[in-house]
């Protein structure tokens, strides 16, 4: 989508002799460390198409002008007494899942305000190591169980993307806990606790969107086994030129369940009937959408949705998305109960680790490795 040769531009910003130089993999922080003049983004940084940035109307707001991300409150929707409250919850989410594939924001979500905070920090922390530190942990391999990087998660050659990550398993934590960042020194205490939270919260959206589909409360938790969670911490530095970049190109998630949190700098924004639609910030709330998973499972009943982050010229972002999706081995397939005895499978069954690997190795975002394993 944006991956286009910047040799097609027109003009091309000139910029300092030292960028030209500069060693890309080591991510935007330290570019921005090291160029402290740094007035006009290098040209790797540029492409080709320039992203449309979606500016809200200043009439009223209204459906047809500017629509309204749905917000969910999950308080008290695991409690017998206010069993209307998940009926409730349940209805908001099927509602919200089919028009938008993300409900933001999720509030009453039972995470201390405190933990996220404290992960935001460490976080922070971590970008704020040396690139010495950093590069310990830089890999090609998408498969790698921990992982720095910078731009998009491939090797494959991609114009630049204005973002640093850092990638790592979560549950079950006994296979990857020992290989996460060391430093800073509170990281994997707080990352532990921190995810262990979020696994719960996970869990309790699963039910709602499986009875949702009118499935039992526990199919989408059986279906993904033991499970597998990927933790994706992500830093945008402040950007001299906004405009001609983005953080992190539309693309869907692979996996089931996606729950995010972001500072307070706004950037995220998603695909809503061909406009993007700013996601704003709301303190302690996450965002929450389904992924490639549920929609495979759902037979398309259910759609993930493009998103993408912009930059900041100001102001650093973060973003801490944590994906869920089933066992590595498992076959990717729409759920029988969901496929009428007239209709044949929307989706091609494919091995998880496979769709990933597939997915992240590619230079090409938006739904397109979606695409490619629907049926004719």
């Amino acid at each position: 989508m944006f991956m286009a040769s910047t040799s097609t531009l027109s003009v091309v910003p000139r910029f300092s002799p030292s960028c030209n130089k500069h060693d890309y993999t080591k991510g935007v922080k330290h570019l921005v460390d090291t160029s402290p003049d740094l007035r006009l983004i290098p040209a790797p940084y540029i492409l080709h198409k320039p992203p449309l940035i979606y500016n809200p109307s200043p009439l009223p707001r209204s459906p047809l002008i500017s629509p309204s991300i749905p917000v969910i409150d999950l308080d008290g929707i695991d409690n017998a007494i206010t069993s209307n409250r998940r009926e409730s919850a349940v209805h908001d989410i099927a509602s919200a899942c089919v028009e938008w594939g993300f409900f933001l924001q999720i509030v009453n979500h039972g995470v201390k305000a405190s933990l996220m905070k404290e992960m935001l920090r460490v976080a922070d922390g971590f970008f704020s190591l040396t690139c010495e530190e950093k590069m310990k942990y830089a890999s090609n391999n998408v498969m790698d169980p921990v992982r720095y990087g910078t731009s998009l998660n491939t090797s494959a050659p991609h114009q630049l993307h204005w973002r640093d990550y850092l990638r790592h398993f979560g549950h079950p934590l006994e296979n990857s806990y020992h290989l996460w960042p060391e430093n800073p020194p509170n990281y994997r205490s707080v990352a532990k606790e921190y995810l262990e939270e979020i696994w719960r919260l996970k869990t309790k959206i699963a039910g709602c969107i499986s009875e949702s589909l009118g499935l039992d409360k526990d199919y989408i938790e059986k279906s993904l086994g033991k499970g597998c969670q990927i933790i994706a911490s992500n830093y945008y530095p402040p950007c001299p030129q906004p405009h001609l970049t983005l953080g992190l190109a539309a693309h869907s998630d692979h996996g089931g369940i996606t729950i995010l949190m972001q500072n307070d700098v706004d950037g995220l924004q998603v695909r809503y009937k061909d406009i993007w639609i700013p996601v704003e910030y709301v303190a302690s709330s996450f965002v929450v959408n389904i992924g490639d998973y549920i929609e495979i499972l759902s037979n398309g009943r259910y759609k993930s949705v493009e998103h993408r982050g912009l930059v900041n010229k100001k102001r650093t972002r973060i973003s801490i998305a944590v994906g869920h999706g089933p066992e590595m081995t498992t076959i990717l397939a729409p759920a029988n109960e969901l496929v009428d005895e007239k209709e044949k499978p929307n989706y091609k069954p494919i091995v998880y680790k496979d769709y990933i690997r597939f997915q992240q190795s590619s230079a090409v975002r938006g739904k397109t490795p979606l695409e490619k394993i629907m049926a004719n």
